[in-house]
C-alpha cells in the first residue's frame, strides 16, 4: 500500500492544532507552546514541499565556492585534506527533502574545512591580492551558509488545496436541537443547553448532549454520528443500519447495550447521517492499542466472556426488524461456510469497486481466505466484529455497556473469540477465558479454526483502513485519527493476519 508522504502528515497535523486543539487551550503558557508547535510544523512543511528547489540550487552554488577555494589552493600551493566521498544519491528534486539534506551535511563539513585552510594560510600569504582573494573565498563561504537558513526561513508555509466542498455542515447545538424537536415527545419546548465530543474512536463521530424537557428535567444522551467521508459505505458500518440492529438487539434484554432512541437521516443542514441514544455508566477501560499493558480486572475480563456467550445465541430469527428491513435471500438457509463464502466475495468486489489504495496483502489477504473457508454446517450467529476493551464500558469491576456495533454482521461466534484473543490472552489464560465462555452458554466452537476468522476480521479492516488513509492521502479529510489508522492500526492488524496465515 502507498506510504503516505511526510508532509500530508505534516499539513494535518497543523490542520488539527490550529482547528482543534489551539482554540481550546486557555493558560498563556499552552497558548504560547502552541504557537511554537504551529511554527515548527509549517517549517517541517516547507522543508518537505518547497525546500528541495531551493536546496539544489545551493548546493550548485556550494560545489562552486569549493571548487574555487580547491583551485585557488592549489594555485598557491596550500595542501588541502582529501575529499570524503560524498552522499551517492542524486542531486534532483525527487531525492527528497531528506537526501537533499544529507548532500547539504556533506558540503557544509566540506566548505568548512576549505576555510578552515584558508583561513590558516593567511600568515604564510602576505600580499595584498592573496589576502584580497582569501577574504573574498571566505565571504562567499559566509555567504552561502546564511542563505539557505534565511531563504527556508523567509518561505510562506505552503497551503494545501482545500478539501473537496461537502453538503451540510457539521453537528451542531442548533442544528441538533432543530432535529430534536422534531423527534421529543416534548417537541419545541425541548433544548439542548450543550453538545460536545467525546474524543475516540475511528470509524464514527461521538457527542455528548445535554438537553432538557418541557418540565425543566437535564437528561444527557449520546450521540453516534457518521464521518462526512466515511472508510466504509457497507453493512452495519452506515448509521441506519448500525442504528436498527441496536434496535433489535436492546429489545432481547440480554445485553447491556444503551436504548437507541431517534435517528437522524438526511437531517437537513447536517453532513451526515446520526443516531442518539440513551446513556450508559462506566467509563472504557483502555484504548485498543493500550489494551494488552493496561490493567484491567479478571472481574471484567470474565464479563465479557459471558456478554459474549449470550450475544452468539442470538440468531437472524431474534432480529425480525432488522432483516426485514436489511436481510439477505441466503440468510434464512445459510451455514456459516456458505455465509463466509458470500462475505468474502462481497469483500472482494468492494475492494475492487471503491477506488482504494492498491494492496498485494489485501490480495493475498482475499485468496488465501477464499482457499481456507472452514466446512462448518452450523447456523451463523450474531457477531459484534469488534467486541474488545475498547468497546466496553465498565463501573469498577462491573461491565455497564457494550459500545459501536458497526462492525457487527451474521457470521461464526469464533470471530469474535478470535478477535479478542490476542488482548485477553495478555490478562487471563485464554483456555480460562474460552471454558467461562462455554459455561455461560456459548455455543460450541471449533477452537482449531480461530485463525482463519482472526484472517478475516484483519481482512475487512485492512480494506476499511485502505479507504480512511486514501482519503487522507487525496485531501479529501484532515481528519489525523486517519494518520493514526495508518501508522498504527492498520500495521497491527497486517502482523495478526500474517500471524494467523503464514503457516
Amino acid at each position: 500500500m502507498k506510504i503516505g508522504s511526510n508532509e500530508s502528515y505534516l499539513a494535518v497535523a497543523l490542520h488539527t492544532l490550529e482547528t482543534k486543539i489551539a482554540p481550546e487551550l486557555t493558560s498563556s503558557d499552552a497558548q504560547a507552546s502552541a504557537q511554537i508547535l504551529k511554527q515548527v510544523l509549517g517549517e517541517l512543511l516547507k522543508r518537505e514541499l518547497t525546500s528541495p528547489p531551493l536546496l539544489i540550487g545551493e548546493i550548485e552554488t556550494g560545489n562552486a565556492i569549493a571548487d574555487r577555494i580547491e583551485a585557488f589552493c592549489a594555485e598557491v600551493g596550500i595542501s588541502v585534506s582529501a575529499r570524503t566521498p560524498a552522499p551517492s544519491a542524486p542531486i534532483a528534486a525527487e531525492t527528497g527533502f531528506a537526501g537533499l539534506a544529507a548532500h547539504h551535511e556533506w558540503l557544509s563539513a566540506r566548505l568548512a574545512d576549505l576555510a578552515a585552510t584558508l583561513a590558516a594560510a593567511r600568515a604564510r600569504l602576505d600580499d595584498a591580492a592573496h589576502q584580497q582573494r582569501i577574504s573574498a573565498l571566505l565571504h562567499d563561504v559566509g555567504v552561502w551558509d546564511e542563505r539557505y537558513a534565511l531563504a527556508q526561513r523567509d518561505m510562506g508555509v505552503p497551503m494545501p488545496p482545500p478539501t473537496p466542498p461537502i453538503a451540510g455542515a457539521p453537528l451542531d447545538r442548533a442544528l441538533f436541537e432543530a432535529f430534536l424537536q422534531t423527534q421529543h415527545p416534548d417537541g419545541a419546548r425541548c433544548a439542548v443547553t450543550d453538545l460536545k465530543p467525546i474524543p475516540g474512536g475511528f470509524g464514527k463521530q461521538t457527542f455528548r448532549a445535554s438537553i432538557r424537557d418541557a418540565a425543566g428535567v437535564e437528561q444527557q444522551l449520546i450521540v453516534r454520528k457518521s464521518d462526512p467521508t466515511p472508510m466504509v459505505r457497507k453493512g452495519c458500518f452506515l448509521i441506519e443500519e448500525e442504528f436498527h440492529l441496536l434496535c433489535d438487539v436492546a429489545k432481547q434484554d440480554a445485553l447491556p447495550v444503551a436504548a437507541p432512541l431517534w435517528l437522524g437521516k438526511d437531517v437537513p443542514g447536517v453532513d451526515a447521517d446520526f443516531y442518539v441514544m440513551s446513556t450508559l455508566p462506566g467509563a472504557v477501560p483502555s484504548s485498543f492499542l493500550g489494551a494488552a499493558s493496561a490493567v484491567i480486572p479478571e472481574a471484567i475480563v470474565l464479563q465479557m466472556a459471558r456478554y459474549m456467550a449470550r450475544l452468539h445465541r442470538l440468531t437472524v430469527d431474534q432480529l425480525p426488524d432488522y432483516v426485514a428491513r436489511f436481510g439477505q435471500p441466503g440468510w434464512a438457509t445459510d451455514t456459516i461456510e456458505t455465509c463466509y463464502r458470500r462475505h468474502i466475495s462481497e469483500w472482494k468486489a468492494y475492494y475492487e469497486q471503491n477506488d482504494h489504495l492498491p494492496a498485494p496483502f489485501v490480495i493475498y489477504l482475499l485468496d488465501w481466505l477464499d482457499q481456507n473457508v472452514p466446512k462448518r454446517q452450523e447456523r451463523p450467529v450474531l457477531v459484534h466484529g469488534d467486541f474488545n476493551i475498547h468497546n466496553v464500558l465498565a463501573d469498577g469491576d462491573v461491565v455497564t455497556g457494550i459500545l459501536d456495533w458497526e462492525c457487527a454482521m451474521i457470521g461464526a461466534p469464533e470471530q469474535d473469540l478470535a478477535y479478542v484473543r490476542p488482548i485477553i490472552s495478555q490478562h487471563i489464560a485464554w483456555d480460562r477465558f474460552l471454558d467461562h465462555y462455554a459455561a455461560s452458554g456459548g455455543p460450541a466452537i471449533d477452537r482449531a479454526r480461530l485463525d482463519f476468522y482472526m484472517a478475516f476480521s484483519a481482512m475487512r479492516l485492512c480494506v476499511i483502513f485502505n479507504k480512511g488513509v486514501r482519503n487522507m492521502q487525496d485531501g479529501i479529510t484532515r481528519d489525523i485519527r486517519y494518520a493514526v489508522v495508518d501508522l498504527g492500526l492498520t500495521p497491527e492488524f497486517m502482523k495478526q493476519a500474517l500471524a494467523c496465515t503464514g503457516g
